[in-house]
């Protein structure tokens, strides 16, 4: 989607301010061995794209887990240059990397303050891709041609994972982004598009081929660092269409071969839910095939039936998504949505990051009706920057908290009916048309003793089963973890059926309110 990543000029303003401590970043001198993955807590998953923005307080004071920040392989690598290198370059591999001073501040800056850092990896210079076919959308998106080679862009990401491993002064990049929308030729643009059809296979190949390059590299200066696939909305195979104007593979299609490809790694997904209509705030559970805020769950469900046991569907990163407020929407819809994908995002246990896109309107977006800024580029604070600043600030006590940070450590499970369709239960948002009816406490963090609960689709309605693989049906996601053995204050949780209808529900009552029990799935939280 045509979203622009570039970073916009710096603007000094503070409104909660709250100085986090913490350090991901170490001295040279006081380790060699690499540091391990930074631990943040549900509290912390919220993350933003923070545009240059100049008063940090601002940021890291309202108890923000990280930032993702965009490392353009062609501004540090213009040119290919030997050793030996000038002042302000970085040797690796014998090759001169040009340091943007920056980026480079920022990197080490945010560090110190205790944010993840996640580096989007991405913009082949033009030595790296002479001569090879390419059709870039738009004027300027030459640097979303893909690579010649792909060991010249693992290159480049190993070096950074070098330079910004915690252990040599200039802070941590500690998640790795490979490119950018990879299932999208607008932004991964192997040489098709704009009236010529796409090879299918190639552009699979060189997805997978680039991953695993770049993986490789970073894991071997950075073993504990998390490497990432970039993907926008568009999951479902009915969406793929290689031969389009604006060529698309489906995103299920694109993690089924880089699968293959990538054997034993420890591959993870970057995952862009916008909305189905980036214009519009409205996201909802019957958004499939597309994956938004409204139905995240069918992605971490999917991975979970189709990679059972892959830490890709434990460890989901929402790399960059946003809701509009300009017309057709509003700001006060979209405060409101911002808040509705807070929820979503908290009651899909296996997403550990959600950066939002963007800190302030960009006026490339904002020419085209794209309003995603959570401040207005003049300086100005929408309803939507109050929503997500305020909304998980457990420092200032849990009676403040919002947007289902209030449900933390738990989910909330939630029972709806429609009498169109029956009833729902999930830990996200209903579909339209559902009125909630019961809730139930489950855990977001599976644990000893316990066993994970997932939806599933069956016609209009969804049942819940502790079957990864959903009995054979659509996975919609996991929606929390219910104990396994009974103890005081927890309660028993059913799966029930009504024979005539064949609408399931869940319920507390072993008779199932006066239908059929089918299962007993569980104990809920106390």
């Amino acid at each position: 989607m045509k979203v622009h990543l570039s970073r916009t000029p710096s603007l000094a303003v503070a409104l909660i301010v709250l100085l986090c401590g913490g350090l991901l970043t170490a001295p040279a001198s006081a380790t060699t061995d690499p540091l391990p993955y930074p631990a943040r807590d549900g509290y912390r998953i919220k993350s933003i794209q923070p545009d240059s923005w100049a008063d940090k307080d601002t940021i890291a004071g309202n108890n923000t887990g990280g930032v993702a920040l965009n490392l353009v392989w062609a501004e540090w690598e213009p040119s290919r240059k030997p050793a030996p290198c000038a002042e302000g370059e970085e040797l690796f591999d014998n090759h001169c990397f040009r340091v943007p001073a920056e980026v480079d501040s920022a990197i080490k800056d945010w560090s110190a303050r205790g944010l993840v850092v996640t580096g989007v990896t991405y913009g082949t210079p033009a030595w790296a891709r002479y001569a090879k076919p390419c059709s870039p959308a738009e004027p300027g998106f030459e640097v979303h041609c893909t690579p010649n080679q792909a060991a010249d862009y693992a290159r480049f990401a190993g070096m950074l994972a070098r330079r910004y491993s915690g252990l040599r002064g200039h802070g941590r990049v500690a998640d790795f982004v490979v490119l950018n929308e990879v299932n999208t030729n607008t932004w991964f643009d192997i040489g098709c598009g704009q009236g010529v059809p796409c090879d299918r296979q190639r552009w699979l190949e060189e997805i997978s081929e680039l991953y695993v390059a770049a993986y490789d590299r970073v894991v071997a200066e950075q073993p504990h660092a998390k490497v990432l696939i970039s993907l926008d909305n568009r999951f479902g195979a009915e969406l793929e269409s290689p031969s389009a104007r604006e060529p698309v593979l489906a995103g299920q299609n694109v993690l089924r071969a880089l699968a293959a490809r990538a054997g034993a790694r420890q591959w993870r997904v970057a995952f862009h839910p916008y909305p189905k209509d980036l214009r519009r705030p409205e996201i909802s559970a019957d958004d499939f095939p597309y994956v938004t805020y409204g139905n995240l769950g069918v992605l971490a469900g999917w991975l979970a039936a189709e990679f059972p046991g892959s830490v890709a569907a434990t460890d989901i990163q929402l790399t960059e998504s946003g809701i509009n407020s300009s017309a057709p929407s509003t700001p006060e819809r979209q405060a409101i949505a911002v808040c509705d994908s807070f929820r979503a995002v908290l009651g899909t246990p296996g997403v550990t990051s959600h950066v939002y896109h963007r800190m302030r309107d960009h006026p490339d977006e904002t020419g085209a009706g794209l309003a995603l800024g959570l401040w207005q580029d003049n300086g100005a604070p929408k309803p939507a920057w109050t929503t997500w600043a305020l909304a998980n600030r457990a420092d200032l006590g849990r009676g403040g908290l919002s947007c289902g940070f209030e449900q933390l450590p738990h989910t909330r499970l939630v029972r709806g009916f429609n009498p169109a369709r029956g009833h729902w239960a999930t830990s996200r948002l209903l579909p339209p048309g559902f009125t909630a009816q019961q809730s139930w406490l489950l855990l977001r963090e599976p644990a000893a003793g316990t066993a994970v609960l997932y939806e599933c689709g069956v016609g209009g309605h969804n049942l819940l089963t502790v079957d990864p693989r959903c009995e054979g049906l659509p996975p919609l996601g996991p929606v929390g973890s219910v104990h396994t053995a009974p103890a005081p204050g927890r309660t028993a949780l059913y799966r029930c059926l009504v024979p005539r209808t064949g609408d399931h529900f869940v319920a507390a009552d072993p008779r199932c309110e006066g239908h059929r029990a089918e299962a007993l799935l569980g104990y809920t939280a106390a």
